[in-house]
């Protein structure tokens, strides 16, 4: 069974930033798709799993920017499975302009039970005969991010709109991004010339909640806390800051 996806695509004016070049959105969305068409293929897809009664789940992702490519440029996007643990499994991306790796990353994976909310054991789930693929990027561990944001200042407001509301009734994970990039302006986002995006995911948002931004920096990151009105932290996003080019 095909284990990969490889896309050979050019990079679409709906992708791009203000830089004419691939924002963080666009990259976050391209490589939320490709996870979406390529589940769909090895019969992984949310259609499937629904009539089973389970639905997939993230919990992290990160994604290291080497050099975004520019509109119309043309690139290789590809996904593939690791092979699973027992409840949670990796997802690793990769975009490419022949041999020279653009940016890459990977997504923690897990299947949930509708019913009970606990998580689902993946072996019963994956294809019988599913032959993975060896290659690992974004290699580094997920980081540690701290969910206390105690004692830092609300940076900002976001209300959550319906246009952040997906398939699953709740905010999208690409939403928890723009979100915690609305906490900057242009300018500010030039120059954190951010190189790295993780985000972990620990509570779900709903449409019309007021979420509060604060912000915790440490030499070269940033890490934004996307806070409920209860005070609980619903997600961490942090942006790895490097030298301007």
């Amino acid at each position: 069974m095909e284990n990969r996806l490889d896309k050979q695509m050019k990079v679409q004016l709906s992708m791009c930033d203000n830089t004419s070049k691939m924002g963080i959105l666009g990259l976050f969305y391209l490589v939320m798709d490709l996870a979406t068409e390529h589940g769909d293929a090895i019969d992984l897809g949310m259609d499937k799993l629904a009539e089973r009664g389970l639905f997939w789940v993230a919990s992290k992702t990160k994604i290291k920017i080497n050099k975004m490519p520019r509109m119309l440029e043309n690139i290789t996007a590809s996904t593939w499975p690791q092979e699973p643990g027992r409840i949670r499994c990796n997802r690793f991306y990769s975009v490419k302009n022949k041999a020279e790796m653009l940016a890459e990353g990977k997504t923690e994976w897990a299947i949930v039970e509708k019913e009970t909310g606990k998580p689902h054991r993946l072996a019963d789930v994956y294809p019988d005969g599913m032959e993975y693929c060896p290659e690992i990027v974004c290699e580094e561990p997920f980081a540690k991010l701290s969910t206390d944001f105690e004692g830092c200042e609300d940076m900002a407001l976001y209300r959550v709109k319906s246009a952040d509301i997906d398939v699953s009734q709740h905010m999208n994970n690409v939403a928890y991004i723009r979100c915690a990039l609305s906490a900057f302006t242009v300018k500010e986002i030039e120059e954190m010339n951010i190189r790295e995006v993780e985000a972990v995911y620990r509570i779900q948002c709903y449409e019309d909640e007021k979420l509060s931004l604060r912000i915790r920096k440490e030499e070269n990151t940033v890490d934004v806390g996307i806070i409920k009105e209860d005070g609980k932290t619903a997600a961490v996003v942090r942006f790895v800051c490097g030298i301007s080019e």
